[in-house]
C-alpha cells in the first residue's frame, strides 16, 4: 500500500527512543506522544515500552476519528476497514452457529417432545447433551488452536457443524439424538473458545472491543435467526428441517475461512514471518507493520523465556486474581439463568397460558432483544468501559427476573403471557449489555499471555458446563418447584454477581494486549 505524499517527501524528523525500520516512516515523538509520519494529529498509544529517555510505543494503532488527510490515506483506511471486517465477519460465523445451535432447540422440543414421547429428564438431557460436547470442545480447542492454527481449527468446527446438523436432523430416537448433539457441541465449544481468540489477535486495538463483541452479536443474531426459523416452521411440526437448516451457515463458514489468513501471532509462533507481515499489511498502516512483529515477537520471547506453568503463575497475586475474576465471570455467565429463557421459552409461554405456536412466535421478540442488547454493548465497551455496562445490565436483570416470577405466578391467560414474554426481552437485552459481551470480551483481554490459552479454555469450559448444569435442572426443578422460583432465584444470583462485578472485574478499554500482561506480571 503506498505512504501518504507527507511520509514520502519529508524529511525524516528527529526523534528519541522510536522504533524504526529501514522501509517505512517512524512516528515522532512529542510531549510523550506518538505524531503520525502523514499527519500532525496525536495518536493514542495502547502499549508503552522503554528505549531511551522517552516512553514511545511501537505501536501506533488506526485512530478512531482523524482529520480528513490525503486520498492515497483514505483509500488505505477504507481497505484496513473492509479487510479486518471481512475477516470478523466470517469467523463469527461459527458464533452464528453456536447461537442457531442452542436456540433452535427451543421450538424443536414443543414438537420433538410428543413425538419421542420425552420425559422432563429427557428433555433436559437432550438439551444439555449439547453443551457436554461444548466443554469438551473448549478444552481440546486452545490445543488444536496453538498446533494447527487458528484458522485450521475453524475449519474442522465447520466441517463438525454441518455433519452435525444433517445428523441430528436425521435421529430416529432420543439416543442418536443425545449421540449427534453431543458432537455438534464440540464444534460449538471449539468455536466459542478459538473465534474470540482469531478476532482478537488479528484486529487492531483500537477496534478490538467492538471487533471480538461482534462474535457476541453473531451469536445472538443466530439465535434470533434460530425462533424465526422456528417460527416459519411451527404451522408444520417439521422439527428436523428447523435441525437441518444450520447446515447452510455451517457451509459458508467453511467456505469462506478456507480463504482467510491465519492470525499475525500464530504465524509467528511457527516462524512464518512473512506471512504475518502480508497479514499486518492488510490490516495495519505500513508505518505500523515493522513495529507490531517487533513487540509480538518480543512479547512471544519473553513468554518462552518465562515458561512458567499455570500453577507458577498463580503464585502471583495479581495473576491470581485476574485468574479468579475470569472463572467468577464464566460463572455468573450462566448462573444468572440466561438459558431457562433461551432453550424454555416457548415451554414457559405455553404453560403460561399461550398456544404453542403464539408461543414460539413470540420468541421472535426475545432474539430481537438479544441482538438489541450485544449491538448497545458493542456502541459501549469501547466508549465507556467494560464495567458501567456490566452495572447496568445486571441492575435490569434483577428487576426483570423478580417480575417474571410475580407473573409466572397470577392465573393463566394470554394477557400474562404477554407479560411475560416482554420481561424475558427486557432481561435477555440487559443480559447481552452485562454479562453476553463483557464476559466474552473480558475472557479474551484479562490473562497475561504465558496462560491466556489455558485461562481461557478453563473458563470456556466451566461457561458450558455451567450451561449444561442449568439446562439439565431446569426442567425438573421447574416441574417441583415452579418456575416462579427459579426466576426468583436466579434474580438473588444476579444480584451477587452484581456486587462481584463492581469489587473485582478490571478496566481494560484502550489497553493492549501485551500491556495488559505487564500489568498483570508486575
Amino acid at each position: 500500500m503506498p505512504d501518504s505524499p507527507r511520509g514520502s517527501t519529508d524529511k525524516e524528523p528527529e526523534r528519541r527512543g522510536a522504533v524504526s525500520s529501514p522501509t517505512v516512516p517512524v512516528a515522532q515523538v512529542s510531549g510523550g506522544r506518538l505524531i503520525g509520519p502523514d499527519t500532525d494529529t496525536s495518536i493514542r498509544v495502547p502499549h508503552t515500552v522503554q528505549d531511551g529517555p522517552e516512553p514511545v510505543s511501537p505501536v501506533t494503532e488506526p485512530p478512531v476519528e482523524t482529520p480528513p488527510d490525503s486520498p492515497e490515506r483514505e483509500a488505505m483506511r477504507a481497505r484496513i476497514k473492509k479487510f479486518v471486517l471481512t475477516v470478523v465477519v466470517i469467523a463469527a460465523l461459527g458464533g452464528a452457529l453456536f447461537g442457531y445451535d442452542t436456540g433452535v432447540i427451543s421450538g424443536v422440543l414443543v414438537y420433538l417432545t410428543p413425538d419421542f414421547a420425552l420425559s422432563q429428564t429427557q428433555v433436559g438431557v437432550i438439551t444439555s447433551s449439547l453443551l457436554i460436547g461444548a466443554a469438551i470442545g473448549s478444552i481440546t480447542g486452545g490445543w488444536m488452536a496453538d498446533r494447527w492454527g487458528r484458522r485450521t481449527t475453524l475449519l474442522f468446527a465447520g466441517a463438525l457443524f454441518f455433519i452435525g446438523a444433517l445428523a441430528q436432523a436425521l435421529a430416529p430416537d432420543a439416543t442418536v439424538m443425545i449421540i449427534t448433539r453431543l458432537f455438534l457441541g464440540v464444534a460449538v465449544g471449539t468455536a466459542s473458545l478459538v473465534v474470540p481468540m482469531y478476532v482478537s489477535e488479528i484486529s487492531p486495538p483500537t477496534y478490538r472491543g467492538r471487533l471480538v463483541s461482534m462474535n457476541s452479536l453473531m451469536i445472538a443474531s443466530g439465535q434470533l435467526l434460530a425462533y424465526i426459523v422456528n417460527a416459519l416452521l411451527a404451522p408444520t411440526g417439521n422439527w428436523r428441517l428447523m435441525l437441518a437448516m444450520a447446515a447452510v451457515p455451517a457451509a459458508a463458514l467453511v467456505i469462506g475461512m478456507y480463504f482467510m489468513p491465519d492470525s499475525p501471532r500464530w504465524y509467528l509462533k511457527q516462524g512464518r514471518t512473512a506471512d504475518a507481515k502480508k497479514v499486518l499489511e492488510q490490516s495495519y498502516y505500513p508505518e505500523n507493520v515493522e513495529p507490531t512483529i517487533a513487540e509480538i515477537e518480543q512479547s512471544e520471547a519473553a513468554d518462552a523465556a518465562v515458561k512458567d506453568s499455570l500453577s507458577d503463575q498463580l503464585r502471583k497475586p495479581k495473576v491470581r486474581a485476574l485468574f479468579y475474576t475470569g472463572i467468577g465471570l464464566a460463572l455468573i455467565q450462566q448462573f444468572v439463568g440466561v438459558n431457562t429463557v433461551i432453550y424454555y421459552a416457548p415451554s414457559t409461554l405455553a404453560q403460561a397460558g399461550m398456544g404453542d405456536n403464539a408461543a414460539i412466535t413470540s420468541s421472535i421478540g426475545i432474539g430481537v432483544g438479544a441482538v438489541l442488547g450485544v449491538m448497545l454493548g458493542m456502541s459501549l465497551v469501547d466508549k465507556i468501559g467494560r464495567r458501567p455496562p456490566m452495572f447496568l445490565g445486571l441492575a435490569i436483570m434483577v428487576v426483570a427476573l423478580v417480575g417474571m416470577g410475580l407473573m409466572e405466578r397470577l392465573t393463566q391467560s394470554t394477557a400474562t403471557g404477554y407479560v411475560l414474554v416482554t420481561l424475558m426481552i427486557v432481561y435477555v437485552c440487559a443480559f447481552q449489555l452485562g454479562v453476553g459481551v463483557p464476559t466474552w470480551l473480558l475472557i479474551s483481554e484479562i490473562f497475561p499471555a504465558p496462560i491466556r490459552a489455558t485461562a481461557m479454555s478453563i473458563c470456556t469450559f466451566l461457561i458450558w458446563m455451567g450451561n449444561f448444569t442449568v439446562s439439565l435442572v431446569f426442567p425438573p426443578l421447574g416441574e417441583l418447584w415452579g418456575a416462579s422460583t427459579m426466576f426468583f432465584l436466579f434474580a438473588v444470583v444476579s444480584a451477587l454477581s452484581l456486587v462481584f462485578c463492581y469489587r473485582r472485574v478490571p478496566e481494560t478499554m484502550g489497553e493492549s494486549l501485551d500491556d495488559i500482561t505487564s500489568k498483570a506480571e508486575s
